[in-house]
């Protein structure tokens, strides 16, 4: 299960890594562009944890419904109910994340070293990543996807989820954000969430789009 989340996802990852490393190339490179990102970067310091909230709701629970809708692939039944949980649920995620990427900055500092680069990126994926930011995910996508219930939500967090859904999802996770979080870590604090509210737009996106072609095939 582990190689097929490789194969299945490894060309998305690539193109959507492509794009990272096209926006901290122009950040560092094309001054008129770097115009922009430090304007962004002020946006983000004026409205702090707001603007982390709104952008991962967006980012992550209204593009996504609003691509389903498009693409005919919504659940049935209940679909406004899982919209606010699922942009209950991101908002609270975007600001925790917004969170951890300050008290790395306070343990670690902000230099774009590569030693200070590798602690950021071995603590966030080889460490509250599956320990924190994957089970809870998946988690809160089962409680969603059974109607916020936590009895069924529970029984379903069997061996199975344990052993087969979480490290798979994990692979997909380092796939992408190993080599996209070095890169954000390599910019300053006040642009790192930003750049990451741009990443999970467009891997939420891609994800999206690939079930709703699953879906579409009878998989």
């Amino acid at each position: 299960m582990i190689g097929a989340a490789f194969r299945q996802n490894r060309t998305a990852c690539l193109l959507l890594n492509v794009l990272v490393i096209t926006l901290v190339t122009s950040y560092y490179q094309v001054p008129a562009v770097a115009g922009v990102w430090e304007a962004i970067g002020n946006f983000k310091l004026r409205w702090s944890f707001a603007f982390s909230l709104t952008s991962t709701i967006f980012a992550a629970a209204v593009l996504p419904f609003c691509v389903q809708a498009l693409i005919g692939t919504l659940p049935e039944g209940a679909r406004w109910k899982r919209l606010i949980l699922s942009m209950l649920f991101w908002g609270y995620r975007g600001m925790e994340i917004d969170l951890f990427y300050r008290f790395q900055g306070f343990v670690f500092g902000d230099g774009n070293d590569i030693f200070t680069l590798l602690k950021k990126v071995t603590l966030d994926q080889f460490v509250f990543s599956p320990v924190w930011f994957v089970p809870t995910y998946l988690i809160a996508l089962r409680w969603i996807d059974l109607g916020a219930s936590w009895k069924l939500t529970r029984a379903s967090l069997d061996r199975d989820f344990w052993m087969r859904t979480c490290p798979a999802v994990m692979v997909t996770n380092w796939l992408v954000w190993i080599p996209a979080l070095a890169l954000i870590y390599s910019l300053p604090a006040p642009l790192q969430f930003p750049l990451f509210s741009v990443v999970m737009c467009f891997f939420v996106l891609i994800v999206t789009l690939l079930a709703g072609k699953k879906r579409a095939a009878g998989e």
